[in-house]
């Protein structure tokens, strides 16, 4: 999911955007379009693996289906967010793709997903904490097999809606038109930045 910006970035490198900043179109709503399309990538992806779960190995959904929707949803925006501060910030799509593996890897590998948090060194608990993945996956745990608590329910619901709102906002004052690109020196070497961070 957190990959679905770095078309963002592209379109960027490209003259397709812009237009937009002589259109009453405010960042906000173009980072917003490209929500439901990332979304429903999300839902079908989820489907697909909670499918092959259940009808490949036998897993057994012994939660809520709501709450489990509710926290794929709410995970899934929270990600898809995340991902637009990442194409505000990055200059290129190489550069975008690399910032996302930053991110990612650690991620998927810190945040209990496929090694328990218990067995961590004291350091990386801490890390552990405050990455929205580890109470995603606390989340879908406990109501989808009962499995055993990270953090309190709720928590795992409050944590996701604060890093949803976080980086949303950051992305919507973020996202610019254009590229900063560098700006001819004395022997045509980049340096500086063009365009306007005014006009958005």
């Amino acid at each position: 999911v957190v990959f679905g910006a770095i078309p963002l970035v592209a379109d960027r490198q490209t003259p397709i955007l812009k237009p937009f900043p002589a259109t009453p179109l405010r960042r906000w709503q173009l980072v917003g379009s490209n929500v439901p399309m990332r979304l429903l990538i999300a839902v079908v992806q989820t489907a697909i693996i909670v499918g092959v779960g259940s009808t490949a190995f036998h897993v057994q959904i012994a939660g809520s289906w709501l709450l489990i929707g509710s926290l794929i949803l709410l995970g899934s925006l929270g990600f898809i967010a995340l991902g637009y501060v990442i194409a505000s910030f990055a200059a290129t799509e190489d550069a975008a793709n690399g910032m996302t593996s930053a991110v990612q890897f650690p991620l998927m590998f810190l945040s209990g997903t496929f090694f328990p948090i218990a067995a961590m060194p004291d350091a990386l608990k801490t890390v552990a904490r405050v990455m929205p993945l580890t109470y995603l996956s606390d989340g879908l745990r406990q109501t989808m097999v009962d499995g055993t608590p990270f953090a309190p329910l709720w928590v795992c619901f409050l944590v996701l809606a604060v890093w949803l709102v976080i980086c949303f906002g950051i992305a919507a004052r973020s996202f610019k038109w254009e590229l900063w690109v560098g700006r001819p020196g004395p022997a045509g070497v980049p340096g500086g930045r063009s365009g306007s961070g005014t006009d958005l």
